[in-house]
């Protein structure tokens, strides 16, 4: 359904309120996907859903009700499970409903041939890495996918809005007798998803990750890849970017204070065309651009309505579901480039490691930003100024501010990728003098 249906029904569900105050989220999702392996297209799978949620204050209690399911009877559905569950909370501080603040509906991550992309389209790119492969007597091994979303949320207390996104992801691993590479492309535009540079840049990275050999762990100067990066931003956003964990005291965050390289700076714009971007967060409050560190100094967090009614300051729009204990969340995260192409930062290496990707990461300290993982399918070693061989995974234990702080050089270039949560992330190439291995 458009963004004016569905804003109907949540207007129909509002009518029925006796008491309190209301707040209806509805989220239609169109998403289809083509799976590949062993360069054969195996599946090709179409999914619509509905979620429908809606959160009831009324006497100082919250209630809120979640159905997945189309027609009347699942707001119906949604609207009682509310009401029993806001029956049986016990009183506590609640956060009121946001008023409308104005805010438009402008900047929106759609694409029309994204949303009407067929399988055979979606076949006809899958063909191009499969056969890429194919040629170096390869396998690949992915999917490509497109989704369909939108949003709408009606409150009583005057909020209305609506808008529709589109994704296309192309993800891909190719495996050769003893190695694989890795490669992914994400976009609004189903059109401007670079597939031909995806499978050159796959198969390139397979090839030369053969018979790869073992090196001793230890710190070396590194230079990441928008792959690997994009998990380290994304894990502060978890982590320290959230008003509510400074408010909790288990932020990193220390504000105009520096704690990273002067060439790090680290936005959250939801106006970014390069990063999905969508006009409001999910209490529709609209979504204003934060510079969290600037030029290595701890600039700003995000906000939701609880967090900015605490510290006596505006929402910046990035509120999850309310209630909810996670607090705002970063999720348009961006890195400002540097002035130099990614390849002068590896002609820059000595001798070091260039990184592809990371694989697994999990918090160990959280206020101290220190994470684990492995290194996956493209490590290798730098020789004076040239990549050469390929060295085999290695666990790594780092403090991501601690590698922010050693950054030696930031490249002209940016990507886009997806983090785990699929929130956009607009990365550069990082050349770090200094990266902990440990096994």
């Amino acid at each position: 359904m458009s963004g004016p249906e569905l804003l109907a029904i949540g207007d129909r569900a509002l009518s029925r309120l006796e008491r309190g105050e209301a707040e209806v989220m509805i989220i239609d999702d169109h998403s289809e996907l083509t799976r590949f392996a062993g360069n054969e297209i195996h599946q090709s799978v179409a999914e619509r859903s509905r979620f429908v949620r809606v959160r009831l204050v009324h006497d100082g209690r919250c209630g809120v009700g979640e159905v997945r399911g189309h027609g009347e009877h699942a707001v119906e559905q949604a609207l009682a499970a509310a009401e029993q569950s806001r029956r049986v909370t016990s009183v506590a501080e609640v956060s009121p409903l946001p008023q409308p603040d104005g805010g438009a509906d402008g900047t929106v991550a759609y694409a029309k041939a994204t949303a009407a992309a067929t399988p055979q389209e979606r076949a006809d790119r899958v063909s191009i890495v499969t056969s890429a492969a194919a040629r170096r007597n390869l396998d690949a091994y992915g999917a490509l996918s497109t989704t369909t979303t939108t949003t709408a949320i009606v409150s009583s207390a005057g909020v209305r809005r609506a808008a529709t996104t589109t994704q296309a992801s192309l993800v891909t691993v190719v495996r050769g007798s003893e190695g694989g590479g890795y490669a992914s492309r994400h976009s609004s535009d189903i059109n401007a998803l670079e597939v031909g540079d995806l499978a050159a840049e796959v198969v390139d990275t397979c090839e030369r990750n053969q018979h790869a050999t073992a090196i001793d762990p230890g710190d070396y100067e590194v230079v990441l890849s928008p792959y690997a990066v994009t998990d380290m931003l994304e894990h502060l956003a978890w982590v320290g970017f959230s008003a509510l964990a400074t408010q909790e005291h288990r932020s990193f965050m220390k504000m105009g204070e520096r704690l990273m390289n002067e060439r790090v700076t680290i936005r959250d714009d939801a106006t970014a065309r390069e990063v999905f971007p969508f006009p409001f967060d999910d209490e529709g409050v609209s979504a204003r651009p934060v510079t969290l560190i600037d030029h290595g100094v701890c600039a700003g967090v995000v906000y939701d309505t609880p967090t900015a009614l605490r510290d006596g300051v505006a929402s910046t729009g990035h509120s999850l579901p309310q209630p909810n204990t996670w607090g705002p969340l970063a999720r348009h995260m961006t890195m400002d480039g540097g002035d130099i192409p990614w390849r002068d930062l590896v002609a820059s290496v000595s001798r070091g490691l260039y990184v592809t990707r990371f694989w697994y990461v999990r918090d160990v300290h959280p206020l101290r930003t220190v994470i684990t993982g492995m290194t996956r399918e493209g490590t290798f070693m730098i020789e004076n100024g040239t990549i050469t061989r390929p060295v085999k995974d290695l666990r790594f234990t780092q403090s991501i501010v601690g590698a922010l702080d050693a950054v030696s050089g930031v490249s002209r270039e940016r990507r886009l990728e997806l983090g785990e949560g699929a929130s956009g992330v607009l990365s550069p190439w990082l050349q770090i003098g200094r990266f902990t291995f440990t096994s």
